[in-house]
């Protein structure tokens, strides 16, 4: 008796005739239930061939009854993973006890076209007149490992989000400790009768400095709810970039002078009309003056430029400061991201200026990129936005 017929008998369905004339309920139809069962189901023997799968079985891996019948259970398992299986396969028929799902990890099945797919599965021992055999049901856990690699994505995206907050907030506390110092040392000498002139006005000179600085970082942390939700206010307007550059570079002259840097510019005889925001396209050039003033040595260069390339509006600042390595240079943009040279330069600031530039520049449909040659060669910032309609 073969295992198909053996089964039916098991089941009480030998023969149409005998059910039609036995007075006794039905026997409950394993039978049907194999064929009917929601998991894929495959039946081996000692031997590892394959005596009988179901439907699903045949959905599952991609294969017609007959393709797998008598054919080794390995022929479902990669080819790299074969002489593995068929150990476990052998081992287990040693000592066949039931084994529910979840106790596999990192299965793999193969279809016929020669996907792979992620599977657990449970194994029941069903002795017969005719020996052993094994019943493997397989479930296919694609669906399942999507889901875990999610979550396991997710919980590393909770714990960088944890040691941002965490640099977050140490950065904070130093940003704010050193200009407060700096504010209350001077603040004493300016409320003492007997301090000079000289002094006084020194110390009214670093409130003045340090007070303009926590704006700044005031400003920017404003800033940061709309740079993380792209959240910003633009109205763009056919806007002269000449004028722009030259309202950022008065802002930025105090802290260019301070430095000893010389500033040379470049402008075209002509407006440049950019469609951008005026008061947007002014942040963005004076962040990029402040970072080409404090990351330059004393004595340095800037250099601000204007011209149209095609129908592109173009404003380059260029520094001959500490530079970026060439890892660097597409980073540099990213969310309290610091060069390790610039901490050395300039401790203060917490790596959000440049991530507010990009953010404003493409909200105005252009772009910003950094150039540069290499630590100590100097950098260059370089914004394009579309020329404004009529010009060029």
């Amino acid at each position: 008796m073969d295992f198909r017929t053996w089964i039916k008998a098991k089941s009480g369905v030998a023969s149409d005739e005998a059910a039609a004339t036995d007075p006794r309920p039905p026997a409950i139809p394993e039978y049907r239930f194999f064929e009917a069962a929601s998991d894929a189901v495959v039946i081996v023997d000692e031997a590892g061939s394959i005596v009988q799968l179901n439907a699903q079985a045949e959905k599952l891996f991609g294969y017609r009854r007959d393709e797998l019948s008598n054919r080794p259970v390995e022929m479902l398992v990669p080819e790299r993973l074969r002489a593995r299986h068929a150990a476990h396969r052998r081992e287990y028929f040693s000592n066949p006890l039931p084994r529910p799902m979840g106790n596999s990890t990192a299965l793999l099945g193969l279809r016929k076209d020669g996907t792979e797919f992620p599977i657990d599965i449970a194994l029941s021992p069903m002795p017969w007149d005719g020996g052993l055999l094994v019943a493997s049901l397989v479930r296919d856990m694609t669906h399942q490992r999507q889901l875990v690699d999610q979550l396991r994505q997710r919980a590393r995206d909770l714990e960088d989000a944890d040691r941002q907050r965490e640099q977050f907030l140490t950065t904070l506390v130093h940003e704010l400790g050193n200009p407060l110092a700096a504010v209350s040392y001077s603040a004493e000498f300016l409320r003492r009768s007997d301090t000079a002139p000289d002094v006084r006005e020194r110390a009214a000179g670093i409130v003045l400095e340090q007070v303009r600085f926590m704006q700044r970082l005031v400003r920017d942390l404003g800033e940061l709810p709309r740079v993380r939700g792209g959240d910003f206010p633009v109205r763009t307007a056919p806007t002269d970039l000449g004028e722009v550059a030259r309202l950022a570079i008065e802002i930025s002259c105090p802290l260019i002078e301070r430095h000893g840097h010389i500033l040379a510019t470049a402008m075209p005889s002509f407006p440049v009309r950019a469609q951008g925001d005026a008061v947007r396209l002014v942040q963005i050039v004076t962040n990029l003056l402040a970072n080409a003033a404090r990351y330059t040595p004393d004595g340095g260069h800037i250099h601000v430029s204007i011209e149209e390339e095609g129908d592109a509006a173009v404003l380059k600042v260029k520094d001959d400061g500490i530079g970026i390595p060439a890892e660097m240079l597409t980073r540099v943009f990213d969310l309290f991201t610091r060069l390790e040279r610039a901490k050395q330069k300039y401790p203060a600031g917490m790596g959000i200026g440049l991530a507010i530039t990009r953010r404003l520049v493409e909200l105005q449909g252009g772009s910003v990129e950094a150039f540069s040659e290499g630590e100590g060669k100097g950098s260059e910032f370089v914004v394009r936005l579309l020329l404004a309609q009529g010009t060029g």
